[in-house]
C-alpha cells in the first residue's frame, strides 16, 4: 500500500486512489445519491490534510498529481470538477463543481477564498434572477493570493494574480494583476519577468547539489556546458536527467527527463524522482508528468 490514509478518513469504494497520497485525519471523500454514472479519480502524491470534504452528487471528479488541501477545505462534486497538478488550496477554501468548475495547472488559491460555478437565492417563483450554473474556468498558474471570490461563469486566464479580497465578476486577461471589490486591473503591477534557458539550468544545477548534499548516496553530473545535468541515486540505482527539448532523447527504464523548455518530467514514481521533485514543487519550478 503506497498511499498514507489516516483512519479517521472515510473514503467512499467507489473512488480511485492513485499512489503516494498522503490523506490526514476526518477526510471525507463521499459520493452520495445513487447516481451510477459518477467518477471520482485522484491521481498520486498528493496531500489532502485534516478535514478536507470532497462531496460528490454527480458528474466526475478528476484530480491530478502534486496538489496540496490544506485544512477544511470544501469540494463540491457536481456537473464537473477537474484539477490539474501542481495546485495548492489555503486552509477553508470552496471549489464549487455545481455548473462544472475547471483548474488548470499550477493554480495557488490562498486560505477562505471561494470558486464558484452556480448562484442560488430567492424563489424562483417569485421572479428572482439569482439563479444560475455556468461552468467557471481557472488557467494554469493563476494565483488568488487570499479570501479572494470568484463568480460563476467567470474565466481566469494564465497567471492572473488576484491580491488579498478581491472579487471577480468578469473575465481577467492573461499576465495580470487584479484587486478590489468589483475586482479591476493594476496595469502598472507585474510579478514575472522572463528567464532564459541558461539560467533554469543553472538553477536547477544549484538545487540539485543542494540536493544532493543531503546524502551520500546521491551524485551529480553535468555534461558539457551546463546544459545536461544528471543526479544519480546508487542504492535505488534511478537518475534524474535535466535538460531542454527532451524530445527523442533515449531513456533508460530507471531514467527521469525534466525538460526545462517544455516543462515536463516522464513520470515512473521512483523514489529519487519523488524525493527531489517534493524539494522545488512548491516554489522553485512546477513540470508537469508525462506517463511513460
Amino acid at each position: 500500500m503506497t498511499n498514507i490514509i489516516d483512519a479517521s478518513a472515510e473514503i467512499d469504494p467507489r473512488v480511485r486512489l492513485g499512489h503516494f497520497n498522503k490523506i490526514g485525519r476526518n477526510v471525507q471523500i463521499r459520493i452520495v445519491g445513487a447516481d451510477s454514472t459518477v467518477s471520482v479519480e485522484i491521481g498520486d502524491n498528493n496531500i489532502i490534510n485534516d478535514s478536507t470534504r470532497l462531496l460528490v452528487g454527480s458528474g466526475n471528479v478528476l484530480i491530478g498529481d502534486w496538489n496540496v488541501f490544506h485544512n477544511d477545505v470544501l469540494l463540491i462534486g457536481g456537473k464537473k470538477l477537474l484539477i490539474g497538478h501542481n495546485c495548492w488550496f489555503g486552509q477553508n477554501t470552496v471549489l464549487d463543481g455545481s455548473g462544472e468548475l475547471t483548474l488548470g495547472n499550477g493554480v495557488r488559491v490562498g486560505m477562505y477564498s471561494q470558486i464558484w460555478s452556480h448562484v442560488a437565492s430567492g424563489e424562483l417563483i417569485e421572479g428572482c434572477t439569482l439563479f444560475a450554473f455556468r461552468p467557471t474556468v481557472i488557467e494554469d498558474d493563476v494565483w488568488l493570493v487570499g479570501s479572494c471570490t470568484v463568480s460563476s461563469g467567470v474565466r481566469i486566464a494564465k497567471r492572473t494574480i488576484a491580491l488579498s479580497q478581491s472579487n471577480i465578476t468578469k473575465d481577467t486577461s492573461p499576465n495580470t494583476v487584479y484587486a478590489g471589490c468589483p475586482a479591476v486591473q493594476k496595469e502598472k503591477f507585474c510579478f514575472y519577468r522572463d528567464i532564459a534557458i541558461h539560467e533554469k539550468a543553472r538553477m536547477i544545477l544549484e538545487w540539485v547539489e543542494e540536493f544532493a548534499r543531503r546524502d551520500a548516496r546521491y551524485r551529480v553530473e553535468v555534461e558539457g556546458d551546463g546544459s545536461r545535468i544528471k543526479l544519480l541515486d546508487s542504492e535505488e540505482n534511478s537518475t534524474l536527467v535535466f535538460g531542454a527539448n527532451g524530445e527523442g532523447v533515449p531513456l533508460e527504464s530507471a531514467e527521469t527527463f525534466f525538460d526545462l523548455e517544455r516543462k515536463t518530467y516522464t513520470k515512473r514514481n521512483t523514489e529519487l524522482e519523488r524525493n527531489f521533485y517534493r524539494s522545488i514543487y512548491g516554489n522553485r519550478a512546477r513540470f508537469l508528468p508525462v506517463h511513460t
